[in-house]
């Protein structure tokens, strides 16, 4: 089918305006959806007719001409009131680049837990927008972050994922070694340095580090808002969920898609019906509501509840699930350690009449985290769910990492019974997270081509629906995402 015919109206060549915008016309249109109008995010107001795309993230000094400094094309396009994002975003290496510029070194990431560091010299090591960063807990039981190279050659300090280093950390290449605080206090045969040698001066980089009750953040730029400006309001989803917690297993992965189909999909509860057939399956007996809520800036919240429930239809639902048999009504203890009760027995409701309004919630933390506590009113809800990362590794590759935690105060059969739920539906083989992880894939595909140039979420923007409190399978969440994704990307500081 050939492409719709587009008019392009477009405003003065050298006065910095924007392309005004563009629809489809004729009768190849499939959509009266408008597309969205163009954008071109320009670090100032000059742009580059001659290269356009050759110099796009370029400083004004590469150019050939030297006058231009894009940072995207010029056919960049995304409108939040209509829900429409180019797909550009996906697939273009220069946006790429200045999303690990603009966004991972500025934004607040989630590095781990304080129970990761309760030893002094117990440390855990990410990477930020392709930075080796060091996590550790110091002497005076300081939590301190540094970039992870030595001072020296810059080799990394470590290669681990977590462990502990004792009183210093020491380089292997020719030992140099610094204290928990990064302070350098051994060099092998400093006299060959001279007299003018100053330790001080080569002490590790300190990267920015706090905490929000037991998790641990860490930002490289030297300037960012506080954490607590960070989180804004999701604070207060946030907080009842990480105290007293302590992780007991870990799960990654890499897929071959670009990082935010993974953020995108933990935003979005219209796919789960179709997506996870094992989940719809289980669910069958109950009947679910749900709601869409932004936490400013760009974090977001799903909602939902589960106000009645069939029981021969649910524990039907749960036989065909597991395996188990429930034809007396009855959970077996530690099937599954999110919805069973301690004590086993059927949860409050099974057997008829209609339980209290039970409240699950997911937390999306821009630009790439997501919490996912279990349900709030069975026993270990509130204590109890994954911490989740995407790390892009490149525009196509993205590694997840899945953190499962308790209560502190968990008995050993509990978490136990936590661990066997991360194997069974989390990780690239179990029956949550392979099928977000093929949709991921299938999704990078699609982009690439030229079937369509923009992607889609317009759910709750028709008038009378949509904002704050929208059905939970609105879109609301992925359009405030997008929201602030914009405004990083176009802040010039």
């Amino acid at each position: 089918m050939p492409r719709p015919r587009i008019i392009v109206k477009r405003g003065g060549v050298n006065d910095g305006s924007e392309f005004q915008g563009f629809r489809p016309t004729g009768e190849t249109a499939q959509s009266d959806i408008p597309f969205a109008p163009r954008r071109t995010l320009t670090v100032n107001s000059r742009r580059c007719h001659n290269h356009r795309e050759s110099c796009a993230g370029m400083p004004a000094s590469a150019c050939p001409d030297g006058g231009c400094d894009m940072t995207l094309s010029p056919d960049f396009r995304t409108d939040l009131a209509t829900g429409v994002v180019d797909r550009d975003i996906y697939t273009s290496e220069k946006i790429f680049a200045l999303e690990k510029e603009r966004i991972f070194t500025r934004a607040w990431q989630y590095a781990c837990t304080t129970r990761d560091l309760k030893k002094p010299g117990d440390f855990f090591t990410v990477s930020i927008a392709d930075q080796p960063v060091l996590v550790v807990r110091g002497n005076d039981g300081e939590i301190r972050a540094f970039h992870n190279a030595c001072t020296h050659r810059g080799a990394i300090l470590t290669g681990e994922r977590c462990g502990n280093q004792g009183q210093v950390l020491k380089c292997m290449y020719h030992a140099w070694a610094f204290d928990l605080k990064g302070d350098l206090v051994g060099v092998p045969y400093e006299e060959g340095y001279g007299p003018d040698f100053d330790r001080r001066a080569h002490g590790l980089k300190p990267v920015h580090c706090d905490t929000f009750h037991d998790l641990v953040f860490v930002a490289l730029r030297p300037a960012v808002p506080s954490l607590t400006d960070f989180l804004g309001e999701m604070a207060e989803y946030l907080a009842p969920y990480v105290q007293g917690i302590e992780p007991i297993g870990r799960n990654s992965w890499i897929y071959h898609g670009n990082w935010k189909f993974w953020h995108e999909n933990f935003r979005d509860d219209y796919h789960a019906e179709f997506t996870h057939r094992s989940i719809r399956d289980l669910l069958a007996g109950t009947t679910e509501r749900g709601w869409n809520w932004g936490a400013s800036p760009g974090h977001s919240v799903l909602q939902w509840a589960f106000p009645a429930l069939d029981p021969p239809k649910y524990a039907r639902s749960l036989q065909r699930f597991s395996g188990v048999d429930f034809s007396d009504g009855v959970m077996p203890v530690g099937w599954n350690s999110m919805l069973a009760e301690g004590e086993g027995g059927p949860p409050e409701g099974f057997e008829g009449g209609e339980p209290p309004e039970i409240r699950q919630e997911v937390l999306a933390l821009f630009p790439n985290l997501d919490v996912q506590p279990g349900p709030k009113d069975t026993p270990r809800g509130m204590k109890a769910g994954y911490i989740q990362t995407v790390t892009p590794l490149g525009v196509d590759r993205a590694r997840v990492d899945i953190t499962v935690y308790s209560d502190i105060e968990d008995d050993e059969q509990t978490r136990q019974g936590l661990l066997e739920n991360l194997a069974d539906t989390q990780g690239s083989w179990g029956k949550l997270s392979c099928d977000d992880t093929e949709a991921a894939a299938r999704c990078q595909i699609g982009v690439r081509g030229e079937g369509s140039r923009i992607n889609l979420f317009t759910r709750g923007v028709a008038p009378g629906r949509g904002g704050e409190g929208a059905d939970v399978r609105d879109e609301y969440s992925q359009r405030e995402f997008f929201r602030v994704y914009q405004q990083y990307l176009r802040d010039e500081s």
